[in-house]
């Protein structure tokens, strides 16, 4: 994290040296890394990351004031410190890291991690990041720059925080600095506690549920200058740095009241900390100290370091590879350091202001035209080609949840989850214009529904059939296709209350009775053709959860083309469906397995095609094998008035 101007400065004088502030940084990247290597042995080592908040608004802090009381203080210089202590190391982990993306990564997961490398490049990761990525369960593609977001936070804090104090000098003078850095940073903790448990993402990642910690160091470096060495409450703030990372968890609402416990002890060291103290004197220890000059440039590397390296390997890493992960990264971090911070910030690179902030633009400038480039599909990864010749890509109608063509007639509303969505392309090829209305995670009957009260999509689930009933109805569709993951724990709508798995006999009965009854809420004569649950890859085994391009990205593995179709999803419950559709009227029952599980063997590759694009969804070849088994009426029904 960058998080000083300068290693080790007094925030309110440039004559002193204090090392045992670079010994405290290597406290917070040390479990950082351990964090990222091995979450199980050290859960909460990432709150390294607060201790780093901590340690930047007490530096940072000093500078402005010391420079606004002795009449030297510029908003562009202090600026131009900022991009030269951040910009050109982060502009090279970036180049190096896109690289990695496009060797390694298969097409999914570049197009996530090209989103977030459009976010990094303009420093608002964390705003991205915010919007669905959980900090420990990401998607894989989002993980290299997943760090990146506390930078985001910083360069955020660098641009508003010289302002406020301006304002504040300017009314006050120190005093006033301090009273204002109190309100917000005040504020920003009661924000973070109200956000933490409601809105988790956002109070874990924007700056104003951050400020709180940045404005703790804030006032530390605002407090009087009389000497302040007290080493009992330097250990005892080591002692709650520590008692941080053991007490805190992925679990714990973030940045919430037990972050108090780094954070103050953070302030501790900071305030009551120097040579003449036990707590100073371990952390000014030449190791810790190294470590700590270098903590911004192995914060970098880190992250891109382990993922891709975790990335190419299926299982647990063994314990020398971690070890020689972390390795590379405190390698890499030091000659970032070495040859590119250190040059930079001493003049002896980039030396003017112009070609500082040209080089700078620059090397922003291509991570965030490769990041859109990939985004919007005109550059992909090297697994782009042969992705393309087995037809595994994403298809482009995957993520559709609603359509409705203007055409008339249409023919057909396929109905469900995301299941459904992945036949839309090859029913309309098939049958001509349907309508589509889905929702992804989604199995709803009006009375059950596979999504909880509590699930924010909760609502959006349940408005699902009011939706089915009314475009039927309004266009005069004489034919449902209903397809899903059949396999969904069910739950009485509106409520949290389970009524059963649809692997068991309660759930399942339930099911059946209450996809009768929205049936009887359509038009009489609306045909129902209830499509089986699709084999999936996932059934294929663990190798397979995330498709057979992913498993493709181990290199320590053969990656099979078919499995057993006693494995495949669903069986039970496609059974079940297919005995009560047998003689009814209204509903007929199309089996999803059997084009795709020929001779015992549910296929991944079929006639040199991908029959999924992800562990789950279909790639539109095999959606028009299981379409093929549909046949529809030759003229569909006369429109109902409208």
């Amino acid at each position: 994290m960058a998080d000083a101007a300068s290693p080790g400065a007094l925030p309110d004088s440039r004559a002193r040296y204090r090392p045992e502030i670079d010994g405290l940084r290597a406290l917070a990247i040390a479990p950082v890394v351990l964090h990222h290597a091995e979450p199980e042995l050290l859960p909460g080592g990432f709150v390294g990351v607060d201790i780093f908040f901590v340690i930047s608004g007490y530096l940072i802090t000093g500078i402005v004031a010391t420079e606004l009381a002795e009449g030297r203080f510029s908003l562009l210089r202090f600026w131009e410190r900022r991009v030269r202590r951040i910009v050109p190391a982060l502009a090279a982990m970036l180049a190096a890291t896109s690289l990695a993306a496009w060797a390694l990564l298969i097409p999914e997961d570049f197009t996530f991690f090209a989103k977030a490398l459009v976010a990094a490049s303009v420093f608002a990761a964390n705003i991205h990041f915010a919007e669905r990525t959980d900090y420990f369960f990401s998607f894989e593609g989002a993980q290299p720059l997943i760090h990146t977001w506390t930078l985001g936070v910083e360069e955020q804090f660098y641009i508003i925080f010289p302002l406020l104090m301006l304002v504040a000098f300017g009314r006050g003078g120190r005093r006033a600095m301090w009273l204002a850095v109190a309100a917000i940073g005040l504020a920003s903790f009661a924000l973070a506690v109200a956000l933490a448990p409601r809105w988790p993402l956002a109070a874990f990642y924007l700056l104003p549920t951050r400020m709180w910690e940045l404005m703790l160091g804030a006032a530390c470096a605002l407090l009087p200058r009389a000497p302040r060495t007290n080493g009992a409450a330097a250990s005892a703030g080591i002692a709650l740095i520590l008692a941080g990372f053991v007490l805190i968890g992925p679990t714990t609402p973030a940045p919430g009241p037990m972050f108090l416990l780094p954070t103050v002890g953070t302030a501790l060291v900071l305030l009551f900390s120097d040579r003449n103290t036990l707590a100073g004197r371990m952390l000014a220890l030449r190791l810790p100290v190294l470590l700590g000059l270098a903590s911004f440039g192995i914060y970098l590397w880190h992250q891109p370091v382990l993922f891709f390296i975790g990335y190419v390997h299926f299982g647990p890493l063994p314990l020398a590879t971690k070890i020689g992960g972390i390795a590379l990264s405190v390698m890499l971090g030091w000659l970032s350091f070495r040859l590119i911070e250190q040059p930079v910030r001493r003049g002896r690179l980039l030396a003017g202001r112009d070609l500082l902030a040209g080089a700078s633009v620059m090397g922003l400038a291509l991570p965030l035209a490769l990041g859109a480039a990939g985004y919007l599909g005109a550059v992909g990864p090297r697994s782009m080609a042969e992705a393309g010749q087995l037809g595994g890509l994403r298809p482009p109608l995957a993520s559709l949840g609603i359509s409705e063509p203007p055409d008339d007639p249409l023919a057909f509303v396929l109905y469900g989850d995301s299941h459904a969505a992945q036949y839309y392309a090859a029913a309309t090829a098939r049958f001509g214009p349907g309508a589509l209305v889905s929702h992804s995670g989604c199995l709803s009957t009006g009375e059950l529904t596979s999504r909880s009260a509590a699930d924010p999509q909760s609502e959006a689930c349940r408005a699902l059939p009011r939706q089915l009933t009314d475009i039927v109805r309004r266009r005069g569709i004489g034919t449902v296709i209903w397809a899903q993951r059949w396999e969904r724990e069910l739950f009485a709508a509106g409520t949290n209350r389970s009524v059963g798995l649809t692997t068991g006999a309660q759930g399942r009965a339930r099911l059946l009775l209450a996809m009768e009854r929205l049936a009887a809420r359509l038009p009489a004569g609306t045909r129902i053709i209830i499509v089986g649950n699709s084999p999936t890859a996932w059934a294929a085994g663990s190798l397979f959860g995330k498709g057979w391009l992913r498993c493709r990205a181990w290199r320590n593995v053969t990656c099979a083309d078919s499995y057993p179709a006693s494995l495949a999803e669903g069986r039970a419950i496609s059974a079940a469906l297919r005995d009560f559709t047998a003689g009814s009227q209204r509903f007929d029952y199309v089996d999803a397995a059997a084009p795709l599980c020929p001779n015992g063997r549910c296929l991944l590759l079929q006639e040199g095609k991908l029959n999924y694009w992800d562990g789950s969804h279909m790639t539109d070849a095999a959606a028009a094998r299981v379409m093929a088994g549909i046949a529809l009426p030759q003229q569909p029904p006369a429109l109902l008035p409208r």
